[in-house]
């Protein structure tokens, strides 16, 4: 009976085991089928803008959260990066001291935020999650190396693509990328997976677009996401330039900017051979292989740059000099002459034909602009600017001698001058208006016409929210309007022999500029809103910029370190203007140009396009040289210049974008009295880019991704010089 008993008890206690091992593995078996099959990420397309994901994302993952919490994030991340214009994210798959994802491996331990929700039936996976959504959202993912600490690796010399990295990578199929250990010269730093490029510059969009251009199939990274959800100005300009070179490489192929190489052969481009000089020091410079060593008159010669351009500081003996310059087994010998200077040319000035005008003589400027002067033979003291057409009431005729030649300084009733030179004597009766109308231009500008006729001369006081227009030998006997849409109040007065209007503007819409017109016999006054800064995919949607390339045709401006046969100052300065009005264009700016071709106009030509056109910004593209006679090598720089104090800010914005993006010496902003800087209808400048007998720099202003750096630059001076 008492083995009977165990036997009954022994069978059933079998049957439970079994069942227990039964239901055991059907449990493991269950939590393999729930766990999804490993999922895929390989870069099948181009990167052209990627994503890091940086230490501030993956910190999030320390600190405890659901399981659904943590879902949410990434797909929120995946969410960010495409609304970033992303179509790659970069990460390392770690977070502190852990790891965003699991392997049968006991050194390399998950994060415990990862294994804290996990059950019998449930162990997440963030990298396989991650990869899975990314897949559907259609973005790429890539692994940015890591050492055993988490800090980026650089190189890979001795295997350290070891551990964490090598397992992340072969169980998601991930291509793995490398930085380079440090920025280039330029400020841009390299990602590289063996075969493909990737370059990062946060700050410089300008730049990291500029060297995109010339490299074909390199992409960029535009940031850590972080930092790009609070702010991304930077990477939003760069995807605007980035993929409108794209799109128009696809479209027609890029073409070149400048047709003529720089040589890199043995050559002597100044002086010229026999020429003249009467100076005791010459700056020789010209061409060589930058290969090779370079001797001149036995000297070698210290090359700064990579094309070969020299230059070198030689002193110059009383009548003849050689130049022997060699390299290679070639020889150029160059022969020159010193002479004493032979001072006054010993001819008298001559009458220009003026002739003294009678009190009360009208005169008319018949140039397109003119000089107002305080002291007549002082070109620096001008007043005001006089524009063609204008009238004015000679007071008394002063006789002198300017630019070699017996002429007039007219005086006017105001006090000041002008020079005959400028002027013509006429007959004609004081202005006279009866009333004005004022027409309010679709782009919220607005112009004040007279009634009546007459093109009287007059000056202005800018001071802030307030314009004051004082017209000479002119009479109104009208009204004015008590406000318009951009001036809140008008106020009359007199000035001597004339009348004066003063305006004022509001803070909400001030004053940008303003141009008086002569048409048609009358007179009108041109008022410009201030222009606002457009949507971030467009900021300067509904800006007009005026570029004006100086030179042109036979008026080839500076020659070139590298001699007459390579680009001269006319050819970098279209090449600067023509890439900067690409640039303006993809940020959406209306541009003119005064010239697109190599086609020659005169200043007074450039001026009328100025202010016929009436653009929110004007711009003089130049390169600059200097005197032959001393060392040049390494001493140039940006410099920009400005006439009317509303020109100095985009002077400013422009030496330091373009100055800051190129790494190049920044001379300053400057007062000077430059034809194309003299309009009061927006901010005027003359921007001197870089120097064309600097051998280094014009090695730099000649090159196509300089020019186009550079002309990023421009158009982020400009976007700088907006009000928000």
């Amino acid at each position: 009976m008492k083995t009977k008993t165990r036997q009954s008890i022994l069978g059933p206690l079998l049957v439970c085991l079994l069942a227990l091992a039964l239901l055991a593995a059907l449990a493991v078996l269950l939590v393999l089928l729930m766990q999804p099959a490993p999922a895929t990420a390989v870069l099948s397309q181009p990167v052209r803008f990627a994503a890091e994901l940086d230490e501030g994302w993956e910190n999030w993952f320390l600190a405890a959260h659901t399981t659904e919490e943590q879902q949410q994030y990434l797909d929120e991340t995946l969410a960010a990066a495409k609304q970033q214009g992303a179509d790659t994210l970069l990460f390392t798959g770690r977070a502190g001291g852990g790891l965003l994802f699991r392997v049968k491996d006991e050194t390399l331990a998950p994060l415990p935020s990862l294994t804290a929700n996990d059950t019998l039936f449930h162990h997440f996976d963030a990298v396989d999650y991650l990869v899975r959504q990314a897949n559907e959202a259609g973005v790429q993912l890539a692994l940015l190396a890591t050492d055993e600490a988490g800090n980026p690796l650089t190189t890979d010399t001795s295997g350290l693509l070891a551990g964490a990295v090598r397992t992340l990578a072969e169980k998601y199929r991930l291509a793995v990328f490398l930085p380079d250990p440090a920025p280039d010269e330029q400020g841009i730093l390299r990602y590289s997976d063996g075969t493909r490029t990737l370059l990062r510059a946060d700050e410089s969009p300008a730049v990291l677009a500029g060297v995109l251009r010339g490299q074909e199939g390199a992409g960029a990274v535009l940031g850590d996401l972080t930092a790009l959800k609070a702010d991304n100005a930077n990477a939003q300009m760069l995807r605007q330039f980035a993929q409108s070179d794209q799109q128009a490489q696809t479209d027609g192929g890029a073409q070149p900017l400048l047709a003529q190489p720089v040589a890199q052969t043995l050559g002597v481009s100044y002086p010229a051979d026999g020429a003249v000089i009467y100076t005791d020091r010459v700056f020789i410079m010209g061409t060589s292989d930058p290969g090779q060593t370079l001797t001149v008159n036995g000297q070698t010669v210290e090359r700064y740059g990579e094309r070969g351009v020299w230059g070198l500081e030689v002193p110059a003996a009383m009548g003849a000099n050689t130049i022997l310059a060699e390299q290679g087994g070639q020889q150029v010998a160059i022969n020159f002459n010193r002479r004493s200077s032979s001072g006054w040319s010993g001819s008298a000035p001559t009458s220009d034909g003026s002739v003294p005008a009678p009190w009360g003589t009208k005169l008319r400027i018949n140039t397109t602009l003119a000089s107002v002067l305080s002291q007549p033979g002082n070109p620096d003291a001008i007043v005001m600017t006089a524009y063609e057409g204008a009238l004015a009431e000679v007071a008394q005729s002063l006789p002198m001698t300017y630019g070699g030649k017996y002429t007039f300084a007219y005086q006017l009733q105001s006090g000041d001058f002008v020079l005959a030179k400028d002027c013509e004597l006429v007959n004609e009766p004081d202005a006279a208006f009866t009333g004005v109308t004022v027409q309010e231009l679709e782009n919220g500008d607005e112009i004040l016409r007279f009634e009546g006729s007459g093109t009287p001369l007059y000056y202005h006081i800018w001071e802030g929210n307030v314009l004051t227009l004082q017209f000479y030998s002119a009479g109104f006997t009208g009204q004015w309007p008590d406000s318009t849409g951009m001036v809140q109040s008008f106020e009359t007065g007199t000035v001597n022999t004339g009348f004066s209007v003063t305006m004022t503007f509001s803070d909400a819409a001030p004053l940008w500029g303003y141009h008086v017109d002569y048409v048609d016999g009358t007179t009108q006054i041109y008022l410009k809103r201030t222009p606002r800064r457009g949507e971030a995919a467009a900021p300067l949607a509904g800006i007009t910029v005026m570029l004006d390339p100086g030179h042109g045709d036979t008026d080839t401006g500076a020659m070139g370190a590298a001699g007459v046969t390579a680009p001269q100052e006319k050819d970098v300065n279209l090449a600067l203007g023509l890439a900067a009005k690409a640039r303006l264009e993809q940020l959406g700016a209306t541009v003119l140009m005064t010239r697109d071709t190599d086609v020659f106009y005169t200043l007074g030509e450039r001026v009328e396009m100025l202010n016929e056109a009436k653009p929110d910004f004007f711009i003089a593209v130049h390169h600059n040289s200097a005197a032959l006679v001393s060392d040049l090598t390494n001493k140039g720089g940006i410099e920009a210049y400005w006439f009317y104090t509303e020109g100095k800010p985009l002077a400013e914005n422009l030496v330091a974008a373009v100055g800051g993006a190129v790494n190049r010496r920044q001379r300053g902003v400057f007062y000077d009295y430059f034809y194309v800087t003299r309009s009061n209808i927006c901010p005027a400048v003359l921007l001197e880019t870089g120097f064309m007998t600097d051998p280094v720099e014009y090695e730099k202003v000649a090159d196509e991704t300089t020019i186009w750096i550079e002309a990023g630059a421009i158009a982020q001076g400009v976007l700088n010089s907006l009000p928000g």
